[in-house]
């Protein structure tokens, strides 16, 4: 079935859809003041609500619902599709940068100093660290693109010190890619983007730090516990089989001396 017939069911049918996937009455308000500020001040509003988001300023509403609005005002020539481009790019790389230097100056630190009290050596940092410089423009290119990670990524990116020579030219990639997609299935969806604001199921926020919390917890546990009980059996395993392993080594006549001995 064709992606796009089901994004217009979707934002045709979003009041059939269940309570606990809509966004609550009370929080569809705030949502649909930014939906109307777009509306009003395209440019800078498609400016403002990316940018707060990159920095990590909770929103009522997902920037990528705001992106497919503003895709559909460049066909009513509210907006004009260039300037709304160069909108949502800027604003994701000018927020990123902030948060990722907010992250660098202070994270870092931060992690040195009471990292040790969860499980965060200092050379598990270091290996984090090693590992994100390797892998990390990648991580950003890509993994950008999944809900809910660009502001991680960009903090993981300033606490590791990735460094700006390549952070800065992978946001810009990855934010160019992102606002082609979201600006186009706003184009195409039309008019019915703005129930997108709907889609906001705030009811599952709480669930998300409940699950959050439980993974770390059994981290913690997995590191304390199960993790120093695992290697102190592999240590002893290995001591027994090198002891074998040096007594059929041994000499016969080196044999005979250490029985009478």
């Amino acid at each position: 079935m064709d992606v796009m017939y089901l994004l217009s069911l979707t934002t045709t049918h979003i009041g059939d859809l269940p309570v606990w996937l809509q966004s609550p009455d009370w929080f569809w308000h705030a949502a649909r003041d930014i939906g109307h500020f777009v509306r009003v001040q395209p440019a800078l509003g498609l400016f403002l609500v990316i940018f707060a988001e990159e920095l990590g300023i909770p929103l009522p509403a997902p920037g990528d619902a705001a992106i497919m609005y503003g895709g559909y005002l460049t066909t009513t020539a509210a907006l004009r599709l260039p300037v709304a481009y160069v909108a949502v790019i800027s604003a994701a790389t000018i927020g990123s940068f902030c948060n990722y230097s907010i992250c660098r100056r202070f994270g870092h630190p931060f992690l040195v100093r009471f990292g040790p009290y969860v499980g965060l050596t200092a050379e598990r940092l270091e290996g984090a660290e090693r590992a994100f410089r390797r892998w990390g423009p990648w991580a950003v290119i890509i993994g950008r693109h999944v809900p809910g990670m660009r502001i991680v990524l960009s903090a993981f990116a300033g606490v590791f010190e990735l460094p700006r020579r390549l952070f800065v030219p992978c946001v810009l990639v990855s934010s160019t890619v992102w606002a082609a997609i979201f600006l186009e299935l706003g184009r195409m969806v039309g008019r019915n983007s703005r129930l997108l604001f709907r889609l906001v199921p705030s009811y599952l926020v709480p669930l998300i730090f409940v699950l959050l919390a439980l993974l770390w917890a059994a981290w913690l546990l997995y590191e304390h516990r199960w993790r120093p009980r695992r290697e102190a059996r592999r240590r002893a395993a290995r001591l027994a089989a090198e002891r074998v392993q040096s007594k059929k080594s041994l000499p016969p006549k080196a044999e005979g001396r250490t029985a009478k001995m």
